[in-house]
């Protein structure tokens, strides 16, 4: 009986993996991020007037195709955020340019279905979460001028993500998109929001800010990337 059972689950899983579909390849392109940020409490003081800036994603691809229908996806990323503020006190003119380029390691993860359009065409709408954590970076602050003078140093990794640093390195971001795939060759826009706070309370975004009020920044991304990929199994 036990023999018969190893036999029997044996030839399942042969016909089972025989029937799944691996693929590893590549993945990379641009993205562009929407930065959102603002303060809480009992008095608003600070419009932060939010830049969107660009970046790119350039990393590893695996996916694997349970069926016909629906497979996974998961990849290695290195990717590159930029943006900016024009910050101002409320009912003056803007007083600060705030500009910050990060880089992250992320960790997407994505269940696909796939619509069969013709042969080796096909779209496949994706949901997913990505785990982020950021890497390096840097901070600049300059008057708002013509010549955008510098207020304060460039800042290095440390005072960005350091024990004393002004940002949370680590980010959790709800995905959904759509990978558009011809044989080899995928076209993938991705809609991501983070959904933590990047910044430590104590960091006061080169403003004082009043007793008793909470600083929130939050990343939303757009990504538009290109992927190729080759069968495994």
């Amino acid at each position: 009986m036990k023999k018969s059972f190893i036999a029997i689950l044996t030839i399942l899983l042969t016909i089972s993996v025989s029937a799944q579909k691996l693929e590893l390849g590549f993945v990379g392109g641009y993205q562009h991020t929407f930065p959102f940020a603002l303060v809480g409490g009992d008095i608003d003081k600070i419009d932060f007037n939010h830049k969107s800036g660009a970046g790119f994603n350039v990393g590893g691809y695996f996916g694997w195709n349970f069926n016909k229908l629906l497979g996974i996806d998961f990849q290695l990323m290195y990717a590159m955020r930029s943006y900016s503020f024009d910050m101002q006190y409320k009912e003056t003119s803007p007083t600060i340019i705030f500009k910050r380029q990060t880089f992250f390691v992320e960790l997407p993860l994505h269940l696909n279905y796939k619509i069969k359009v013709k042969e080796h065409l096909y779209i496949a709408p994706l949901l997913g979460v990505s785990l982020n954590m950021a890497v390096n970076g840097k901070d600049i602050a300059y008057e708002h001028t013509l010549t955008q003078k510098p207020i304060d140093k460039v800042t290095t990794s440390d005072d960005l993500f350091g024990k004393n640093g002004r940002m949370n390195r680590f980010e959790l971001s709800p995905e959904i998109g759509c990978l558009v795939k011809y044989k080899h060759w995928g076209f993938r826009p991705i809609y991501s929001v983070g959904v933590n706070n990047l910044t430590k309370q104590k960091f006061g975004w080169t403003f004082p800010l009043p007793e008793g009020q909470s600083k929130y920044l939050f990343n939303r991304e757009l990504k538009l990337s290109i992927i190729y990929t080759f069968d495994v199994l």
